[in-house]
């Protein structure tokens, strides 16, 4: 069937072409910022297509502005929890202490003491780099690493959350509900960081993530990204070569705690109470660490599209089957298929896309190059063999030392 064959051609022919361009793409020095600014203008449009037709009804009856608001907020954090997970190796179970500080700070400050939230968002971040800065010191300073950092990240978190469980001038266990603007001398708006409307806050979280984001790009293609991938890949040969490697695992670790409690302050800005076991809880951290897992660690973009796609999918299953213990089910059933399938995380499925157009493609020049196979039957030169043979295997002087090619 020789159009059929001429069309697989062209096809394998295109593809490798294809596979050609996604290798070069990934290779030019603007593929980063060029895809950040379309993943930016896409986020920064989303809302205003909510009412576009999609599977025979709208899109935001399959997403509410809600939906991205938490997908947006958990992507901020999980970009934070990256950089010392992702970039330096040192897996984090226990950023959820630095997100409860983030959450409850602010709103002590405003309640307490008049503070505005912009205000007490910064200092509650630099308490969280603070607390970071203590447990890294301790950490780091005896050679605690690996699975036993993750427990003593996880028992700081715990710590945290008895602690504000039992002062009851933090609130107790059942938390407080935010304060009115008035209370801090502010309306509503930008300036006191509430709103009536929920587009707002989509754009704030969206503006705090392209800063964590911005700072992360930064960091990975600096010399401290260089350093820190060395000793996620070998921290005694990292060592080895000069590079002070508890210097700069604490230096990740306050960056990622500072920008953790950023999404804890929205957090409590954008809903109405807080409770320690919410914001200081088992899942945050879940929360936390999934997306980047999922989406991909040490990457840029893997924790925005994790986030997006764990938040998307669970949020739309929860409504579509009404039953709200759906998200942790969807959590374990895409963190499944994901590290089965794809354990670099989503956002390695083009590079595996252009690995397997080029294997396909290699693999077809192979067979268009390979020499035909033999055909039995009796040889073109078998009246030379014989007179060869005849000759008593002298052969034809002519040929030299000639043999023939093996088939």
């Amino acid at each position: 069937m020789p159009d059929r064959s001429q069309s697989l051609a062209r096809l394998q022919r295109r593809a490798g072409s294809l596979a050609e361009t996604l290798g070069d793409w990934r290779g030019r020095w603007y593929a980063t910022p060029v895809l950040g600014v379309g993943l930016l203008v896409g986020l920064a449009v989303l809302p205003l297509s909510l009412d576009v037709p999609v599977f025979g009804t709208r899109l935001g009856a399959l997403l509410s502005l809600n939906i991205l608001v938490v997908a947006l907020l958990w992507a901020t954090a999980a970009q934070s929890w990256n950089i010392v997970s992702g970039f330096s190796g040192q897996f984090s179970f226990g950023h959820a202490a630095f997100f409860g500080l983030g959450a409850y700070v602010p709103l002590v400050l405003s309640r307490e003491f008049a503070v505005n939230p912009w205000l007490g968002m910064l200092a509650g971040s630099l308490l969280a780099g603070a607390y970071a800065l203590c447990i890294g010191g301790l950490s780091f300073r005896y050679g605690v690493g690996g699975s036993y950092f993750a427990l003593v990240t996880l028992a700081f978190a715990e710590l945290l959350l008895y602690l504000f469980i039992n002062v009851d001038q933090l609130g107790g266990a059942s938390g407080f509900v935010k304060p009115f603007p008035d209370a801090y001398g502010a309306e509503y708006g930008l300036l006191a960081f509430q709103f009536r409307e929920t587009l707002p806050y989509y754009y704030v979280a969206l503006g705090l993530l392209l800063v964590v984001s911005l700072v992360a790009l930064v960091i990975k293609r600096s010399r401290i990204g260089l350093y820190l991938f060395a000793i996620r890949d070998d921290e005694a040969a990292a060592s080895a070569v000069g590079i002070p490697t508890i210097r700069y695992k604490l230096f990740a670790l306050v960056v990622s705690a500072f920008f953790t409690a950023w999404a804890g302050t929205l957090w409590s800005m954008y809903f109405v109470s807080i409770r320690p076991r919410v914001v200081f809880g088992l899942l945050v951290n879940l929360d936390i660490l999934l997306p980047a897992v999922v989406g991909g660690l040490g990457t840029i973009f893997g924790p925005i599209v994790g986030s997006l796609l764990l938040t998307v999918t669970s949020e739309v299953a929860r409504e579509a089957v009404g039953v709200p213990e759906l998200q942790e089910v969807v959590y374990g059933v895409v963190l499944l298929l994901v590290v089965l399938r794809t354990p670099g995380g989503v956002v390695t499925w083009p590079s595996r896309v252009a690995e397997a157009l080029a294997t396909a493609q290699g693999e077809t020049e192979g067979q268009r190059e390979a020499p035909p196979a033999a055909t039995e039957g009796p040889s073109p030169h078998g009246t030379d063999e014989r007179r060869a043979e005849s000759d008593g295997g002298r052969g034809d002087p002519a040929a030299g030392d000639r043999s023939e090619p093996d088939r």
